[in-house]
């Protein structure tokens, strides 16, 4: 929908938002070499993570994490790059917002503009890497946010409501690990390869990312871990709750058993019980349920169950 090409000196970096059939053709014409197969992979944010090498150039496909504020979940956003010599293409949705603000950067500042495209194609890829994975680190803030807000009312009285933020937390926990984890095989393998148009002397860069990357996936197993243990507290302070109203159902039908026992026995309509019409049978019998209540109290009592 929205193709964008900034030169600056012999680099030249493509940018394509929302990119259509019309974007995918013109960008075969001006790249006859890149292959057809990479060109459609821009036509769909369904590819998963990858790295295909070729003679003369490299085609990524990078998922980041994006926060989605209405659901409450990271979910991916898909970017295809290709890297050859001089040439960077970043095809993605535009709903990275780190990617957009680094292009506009580029194109509105001439420093900014020289200081990630004048040491070449393979410094811009590194410095276009780089600022989508420190992106995911705000996110990750966000999740350590709601772990602690999680935390800080754990105790209080509103169960139902806590349990639904833990399983809002975990399940954007793993979909950050889902999303974090290719990627983290994705750098290995570009770090690794040994390519004419990509600096040797960038190994060290693509290192780093991959740190960045384990630092990101380290973080998300420990708050995992956070998680299942706040989870499993959650369950048992709900379970001693539900426990102690059952206690409490329970003591109620106990205590009121000798009154209802009597109420039934005296209901019969026989002949075989004392005197139906005598003056004091009501009191007795109110006299005598209340006298097995408490001894039936008493007895809890030394028994240590009251």
């Amino acid at each position: 929908m929205t193709t964008t090409t900034l030169t600056h000196g012999r680099i030249t970096w493509t940018n394509i938002v929302k990119p259509d059939q019309a974007d995918v053709d013109q960008l075969q014409a001006h790249y006859p070499h890149f292959h057809l197969l990479n060109l459609r992979d821009c036509l769909t944010e369904r590819e998963f993570p990858k790295l295909d090498h070729h003679d003369d150039y490299l085609f990524l496909v990078v998922h980041l994490p994006r926060w989605d504020a209405e659901e409450r979940i990271s979910r991916p956003s898909e970017v295809d790059i290709f890297i050859s010599k001089d040439i960077l293409v970043t095809s993605h949705s535009g709903r990275l917002k780190p990617l957009n603000e680094l292009f506009a950067n580029a194109q509105n500042d001439e420093v900014i503009r020289e200081k990630l495209m004048g040491q070449g194609a393979s410094h811009l890829l590194y410095d276009v890497l780089h600022t989508l994975i420190t992106y995911c680190y705000p996110i990750l803030n966000k999740v350590h946010q709601n772990i602690r807000h999680v935390e800080e009312h754990l105790f209080h009285a509103e169960t139902q409501h806590i349990l639904q933020d833990i399983a809002i937390v975990r399940r954007d926990v793993i979909a950050l690990r889902h999303i974090l984890r290719p990627q983290l095989d994705l750098m290995h393998h570009l770090e690794k390869g040994n390519w004419p148009f990509i600096h040797e002397d960038l190994n060290l860069y693509w290192s780093n990312l991959g740190d960045h990357l384990a630092q990101l996936k380290g973080m998300l197993d420990e708050s995992m871990e956070v998680v299942n243990g706040l989870s499993d507290t959650i369950d048992t302070l709900a379970s001693h709750r539900i426990d102690g109203v059952v206690r409490v159902l329970t003591l109620i039908t106990v205590l009121t058993a000798p009154l209802t026992l009597l109420a039934t026995i005296f209901g019969i309509n026989v002949e075989l019980l004392p005197p139906a019409y005598h003056p004091y049978l009501f009191l007795t019998i109110n006299g005598i349920g209340i006298a097995l209540t408490l001894l039936l109290v008493l007895y809890l009592h030394r028994q240590k169950w009251l």
